[in-house]
């Protein structure tokens, strides 16, 4: 990386004059929050609608009304910080990303996007920056996924995907989604802001960007997910006297059934992510032969062809191995989430924003999930990934280096700007 380059991401984590938002205090801003549910590890545990992401939404809500933003929260609890331009009637340019964590979450997935746009907004009052359009700031609930199904639940509920009182919308721990939102406070009757265009910042999850020694990088899309439940029903037996080719073993079954269908995966794509992620042996006693087994399936590709493809052979392949071991099988698609390509215009304006900042980045596409999947269906909108240590994401050690997350949200206010017509 080039002395100039270095010295503008160095003036960027330390603040400086020549930048619109300042790097220091958005640190200060990830820190502090990170206290909220912290772990061992320098973690965060915050599972949508607990009582620790109350206590993370009711820190980030004080913060916005102090930048001066009125709060507005939807029936689906997701929250809107909105700074009002000078035609408080056109739609709105909004930013956004989410609050809550995984179990062994770390500090940067999610939280980062919400308080970048929030060092946004309170860079903009520092220099009394008018904009036409009103720039608003969103924390979506639940996008993680993990007390709740599906994840999304926030964004696919502001697109319409999900209706308030949806009875697919379920708790793992037997929690009611609305009763939580209503338990913690943040069950909202206000009206979603119109939107002019989207812009989500996140840590890349990934390796691209590190491999290639760029700090930040413009995302084309984000691959489409598809996740499917299978059960297998055999036969509960006594392990020491059924003899093993009279068995009807659901979980040897569902072994035989997993190794076919990475094999489908990768037949028709190298590129294809498919992942076991989830099993649930019945009755899991450790001398019976398992009468029932569950498995959760995780499918991941940029190209809707290929989902399709592969969802096709593998009911195929789930009939053939229930034929083949004496058991009953099925499978479920629980969870749909089409490929995205982020619009033209907004990555422009992305690009626009790294071109005067002269720093090196890239365009990649994004593997994970993010609400911009969502929100990408409804309005023009594009993210800004930034660099991820080694990868790692959805564990305490989750690293981000602060002069990369200052580029990131530098990035992302300038976008901003240009779109919301600063003056």
């Amino acid at each position: 990386m080039c002395i100039e380059v270095k010295e503008i991401m160095n003036q960027l984590s330390i603040g400086s004059d020549r930048f619109l938002t300042r790097g220091p205090r958005l640190w200060d801003s990830l820190m502090e929050i990170a206290r909220i549910g912290a772990i061992e590890g320098d973690g965060c545990c915050r599972l949508s609608l607990s009582d620790e992401d109350r206590q993370a939404r009711d820190l980030f809500a004080s913060w916005a009304r102090e930048a001066g933003c009125e709060m507005r929260v939807d029936p689906f609890g997701n929250m809107y910080a909105i700074r009002a331009g000078r035609k408080p009637d056109l739609p709105v340019v909004l930013m956004g990303s989410h609050l809550d964590t995984q179990p062994h979450g770390g500090r940067f997935d999610g939280v980062l996007g919400v308080l970048a746009g929030l060092e946004v907004i309170r860079s903009l009052n520092d220099h009394g920056i008018e904009t036409e359009h009103s720039v608003a700031l969103a924390n979506w609930t639940n996008e993680e996924g993990v007390r709740f199904k599906p994840g999304l639940t926030g964004s696919k509920g502001f697109i319409g995907a999900l209706r308030v009182g949806d009875s697919s919308i379920s708790g793992l721990d037997g929690a009611d989604y609305f009763g939580e939102l209503t338990r913690i406070g943040y069950s909202g009757t206000d009206t979603a802001p119109d939107l002019l265009g989207y812009l989500e910042l996140h840590i890349e999850q990934g390796t691209i960007l590190e491999a290639a020694g760029v700090p930040v990088g413009v995302v084309s899309g984000i691959q489409g997910v598809r996740w499917f439940e299978i059960e297998i029903h055999g036969f509960d037996a006594h392990a020491g006297t059924t003899a093993m080719q009279t068995r009807s073993d659901s979980f040897m079954a569902a072994a035989e059934l997993a190794i076919s269908l990475r094999e489908i995966a990768l037949r028709l794509s190298p590129d294809v992510r498919l992942t076991v992620g989830r099993v649930e042996v019945v009755p899991n006693s450790q001398n019976t032969v398992p009468g029932r087994t569950l498995l959760g399936v995780d499918l991941r590709h940029q190209d809707g062809a290929v989902l399709d493809a592969f969802e096709a052979a593998a009911e195929e392949a789930v009939s053939l191995v229930a034929s083949n071991t004496r058991c009953g099988a099925s499978i479920r698609r629980t969870m749909d989430v089409q490929p995205v390509r982020f619009n033209a215009e907004v990555v422009a304006a992305l690009d626009a924003a790294v071109n005067d900042l002269k720093i090196p980045t890239m365009t990649l596409p994004s593997g994970a999930m993010h609400d911009a999947s969502s929100i990408a269906l409804h309005t023009p909108s594009a993210m800004i990934f930034v660099q991820s240590r080694d990868g790692i994401s959805h564990n305490p050690a989750e690293w981000s280096e602060p002069d990369h997350v200052a580029m990131g949200c530098e990035l992302l206010a300038r976008a901003v700007l240009a779109l919301a017509k600063s003056r």
